[in-house]
């Protein structure tokens, strides 16, 4: 069977939240303290994402579970996974009702205090719905929250070129 089918029929979304929330917790038994279910569940989960990809995804020791090169690799997926389903929840909220919705916006504290306030509350006098975040911090920080896609808009002043 190819992989691509293996991911389209065995693979689950709750699945892959397992794992994240497994290598998060340190352990199989605090997971299933934080999802509300059992150890076996737990442990099942597990066992068919790592049946359906065909490798091990965690090294059990006694101290807790580590995630193995492969494990890395779907955690790394998963994250995005996630963030894409949450943008698309987003985007779906939207189309429902284009005057509501939510913007983070990064900037540093001088900016935050004056031109982004002022730009904010005067998109929000004809879009109440809309909520604004703003977080102010330096360039190079607010320029990794971007890329990790934490921020939605930067607003800064650029003094030279921006590395990749």
């Amino acid at each position: 069977m190819e992989l691509s089918d293996r991911i389209g029929r065995r693979m689950k979304l709750q699945d892959l939240h397992v794992l994240m929330t497994v290598v998060q917790a340190g352990s199989m038994g605090k997971a299933a303290e934080r999802l509300n279910t059992v150890q076996p569940a737990i442990s099942r989960s597990i066992a068919e994402l790592e049946h359906a990809l065909g490798v091990r995804l965690l090294d059990r020791h006694r101290q807790g579970v580590e995630p193995t090169e492969y494990g890395r690799a779907l955690l790394d997926c998963g994250v995005a996974v996630f963030d894409d389903l949450r943008q698309g929840v987003k985007n779906i909220e939207f189309l429902a009702d284009p005057a509501a919705g939510e913007v983070r916006i990064g900037c540093n504290p001088l900016l935050a205090a004056s031109f982004v306030s002022a730009v904010v509350d005067r998109l929000s006098r004809p879009y109440p719905r809309i909520m604004f975040h703003l977080v102010a911090g330096l360039a190079e920080t607010l320029y990794r929250e971007l890329s990790d896609r934490n921020l939605d808009l930067l607003i800064t002043r650029r003094f030279g070129p921006i590395a990749d």
